[in-house]
């Protein structure tokens, strides 16, 4: 709220005081006894430029703000700080480029006073003339643009937003697009669309379009440079008016949203070294092996009747008589099996160092949808469940039973999984019952409940955290400058095209902070997830369940048997 007041204060007086403010400064420190006599003069044009300048603002500010508190009744979200808010919001037109003219203009005049170059004045006057001439011309136009541009949308005009396609497996091109039809944009004027996306399909979306809009059909958009799994509700994105010089830009409406939906892809399970147990009944995750075919106690002696075709001339020579093979029997058994997704992430271990732990999810999904689909290629009876984000944007725990041909179904869960701290795996094992196997995939900062499993077996996926993060993070320069190769001219050049307002110096600023705070986090979470990830692996090992270790691979992922559980199968 504080951060509003000031941001008001700033965008209604601070900038039409300042020119006085930094002339009076001067003064102190100058000699301007040359120009003392034409200050009525200098006074009363600077007068004539920004009085007209803040009563249009004032105005605009005044009328914008009263339609946007209108709405905010009806909708019953109106309150202190929400008005400040929206008065802040519709007084902040200034673009960072306005900003830098009105500081080079404010920085020419004290260079003249202090040189006494009378020719440079000329020049920072005609930049603080152009600055409140816009910034005036701003504020009058705004207040009928923004209510032409609601009035048009109302009408006939549309701003629609899709992703095509809405639907992709993790890795696939998806593109977004904007489709304007009819949209008021005033001469002068571009229309700018702009929406912050998540962070991990590393773009931003940005548009501009002209005149054009008004009459035709305008479609702009480009291809996400990452999609990995998940659910992405994009939107509602901002809509302003930014004149042609750039100086300007007036807030028109929050509009057009989407929905992207990453599912995640099946991975080749390879399960290797089983660990070998006490049990005459392996594990759930033990593949099955036949018997050999050609032992002694599988065959019996030729009697008349019998299928020739089975009969072992091998054996019978050893033997001396006809010996046939025995039918072979394959035991049929159906298990079920609860097939745990366990994604609780208690946040007082982890912290604010949750840059990069959806990775980790990522690789838990593919291989908890893995299994279900090998298990049930086995022939057991697969019920999955894990803790999703549901239509309305709540969480809760969702149980499917895995069926044959529903494998999309799977993937959907998969999407719409989410790291909570809300319900312990042992709640989710409650779903199974006495006669039930459960399988837990897991990749937990903490070690589990000491509750005990009431069904036949519990065996745990484990997956080292640390493992799912990756080798190493680039450095801080490599991060800003794209590349290796790049680093090292990163400091002499711009990074976006020339004249775009990202090159200037506090917006770069801006982005160096970010990713230095971002690797910061990235490598609070690499050391937690090394030491908590020990802990939690000898806690697993310490309760007497199977465990198996989970090694994520490009296209493959090991799991490899590291303990076998205990006598009749039971968590301790």
């Amino acid at each position: 709220m504080i951060r509003h007041v000031v941001g008001i204060l700033w965008h209604l007086g601070g900038m039409f005081v300042l020119p006085f403010m930094l002339g009076f400064v001067a003064a102190l420190f100058f000699e301007v006894s040359e120009v003392a006599q034409t200050l009525p003069m200098l006074i009363g044009v600077g007068l004539l430029l920004i009085v007209p300048a803040f009563c249009a603002q004032l105005l605009g500010l005044i009328l914008k703000t009263r339609r946007e508190f209108r709405l905010l009744r009806e909708k019953g979200r109106f309150n202190a700080e929400s008005a400040l808010a929206s008065v802040h919001r519709q007084a902040r037109i200034v673009t960072p480029r306005g900003w830098a003219i009105l500081f080079t203009g404010l920085w020419f005049v004290v260079c003249a006073l202090g040189l006494k170059w009378a020719d440079l004045s000329i020049v920072g006057v005609m930049c603080l003339m152009l600055f409140y001439t816009m910034v005036g011309f701003t504020s009058m136009m705004s207040t009928f643009m923004v209510g032409s541009f609601e009035s048009g949308l109302r009408r006939r005009g549309t701003i629609d937003r899709q992703m095509v396609p809405a639907v992709v497996l993790a890795g696939e091109a998806a593109e977004e697009r904007f489709i304007f039809r009819r949209v008021p944009v005033p001469p002068g004027f571009f229309l700018l669309v702009e929406d912050q996306l998540p962070e991990r399909l590393l773009t931003n979306s940005r548009y501009a379009v002209g005149a054009g809009a008004r009459t035709q059909e305008l479609i702009v958009g480009g291809r996400l440079r990452a999609t990995p799994r998940g659910l992405y509700r994009l939107g509602p994105a901002e809509v302003y008016y930014q004149d042609m010089l750039g100086m300007t830009r007036v807030a028109l409406a929050s509009v057009a949203t989407c929905e992207l939906k990453v599912l995640p892809r099946f991975r080749h399970l390879e399960i290797i070294e089983p660990p070998r147990s006490k049990l005459s009944t392996p594990d759930i995750l033990t593949r099955p092996h036949r018997f050999p075919t050609e032992d002694y106690f599988r065959f019996r002696e030729y009697a008349n009747g019998d299928d020739t075709r089975r009969i072992s001339w091998k054996l019978s020579m050893k033997a001396g008589k006809l010996q046939v093979r025995q039918p072979e029997t394959k035991e049929i058994s159906t298990r079920t099996v609860l097939l745990c997704l366990d994604a609780y992430l208690g946040r007082a271990t982890v912290g604010d160092a949750v840059v990069g732990i959806e990775e980790v999810l990522d690789r838990l999904v593919e291989t908890w949808i893995s299994l279900a689909k090998e298990l049930l290629d086995r022939g057991d009876k697969v019920s999955i469940v894990a803790v999703t984000r549901q239509p309305d944007g709540t969480l809760g725990v969702e149980q499917v039973a895995a069926v044959k041909g529903g494998k999309t179904r799977w993937q959907d869960m998969g999407a719409r999984a989410v790291w909570q701290s809300q319900w312990e795996i042992t709640q989710l094992l409650e779903a199974a019952g006495d006669n039930s196997h459960g399988v837990v995939v897991s990749s937990r900062f903490h070690a589990p409940p000491p509750a005990a499993f009431d069904g036949q077996t519990l065996a745990w996926v484990w997956l080292p955290p640390e493992q799912a993060l990756g080798k190493t993070d680039p450095t801080l320069l490599q991060t800003l400058a794209g590349t290796g190769g790049n680093a090292l001219t990163w400091l002499f050049r711009q990074p976006f095209m020339a004249g775009a307002d990202e090159n200037a110096f506090l917006a770069q600023f801006r982005v160096y902070h970010y990713h230095s705070a971002r690797l910061r986090a990235r490598a609070r979470l690499r050391y937690l997830a090394a030491r908590e990830g020990k802990r939690t692996l000898a806690a697993l090992v310490a309760r007497g369940d199977t465990v198996y270790r989970l090694e994520p691979g490009v296209s493959t992922h090991r799991l490899v048997g590291l303990v076998a559980g205990g006598a009749a199968g039971k968590a301790a």
